[in-house]
């Protein structure tokens, strides 16, 4: 198994978000429900700038994301974290996805140059199983793109 390391060499940036979505109850009742106050929340009904134009939100959300207490490139480490935080809670997260809460770990990742990815072991899982929220991955490969363009610049262009 991969050793834990903060300095995750091809990784540029990383973080973890637990995010629970409803059409009709209101983000504060999560917080109540867990006693964690969320790093963001949204309400169904605010209002945005997207695309030119102005956007109304569909759901309440309730974010809690490592970005801001985790200082590490290994998402395996961002993870742990918002389980550390939920740790004790399963019921409670079985509860509020009994009341419609869609729930789900949003894992960012953005490759430093395209190779080698993010590894998860198997207690991770195993404790991510327990919880019972699913987990995706946003990968970007911005670094990626940085490198071809040094490269290209390098060759003239080609």
């Amino acid at each position: 198994m991969k050793p834990y390391t903060d300095d995750y060499p091809t990784c540029a940036e990383a973080y973890a978000t637990l995010r629970l979505y409803h059409s009709e109850a209101r983000p504060e009742a999560v917080s109540s429900a867990l006693g964690i106050e969320p790093s963001d929340v949204q309400h169904a009904g605010d209002t945005y700038q997207g695309s030119g134009r102005i956007r109304t939100k569909k759901l309440s959300g309730w974010f809690l994301s490592s970005e801001a207490d985790v200082s590490s490139f290994d998402l395996s480490k961002h993870i742990q974290y918002i389980l550390g935080r939920l740790s004790g809670k399963e019921q409670i997260i079985a509860r509020l996805i009994g009341e419609g809460w869609r729930a789900d770990i949003a894992c960012m990742w953005d490759s430093a140059y395209g190779h080698g990815g993010q590894t998860l072991p198997p207690d991770l899982l195993r404790r991510l199983g327990e919880v019972g929220v699913e987990v995706w991955f946003d990968v970007y490969f911005h670094g990626a793109y940085e490198l071809l363009e040094k490269e290209k610049k390098a060759f003239g262009g080609r």
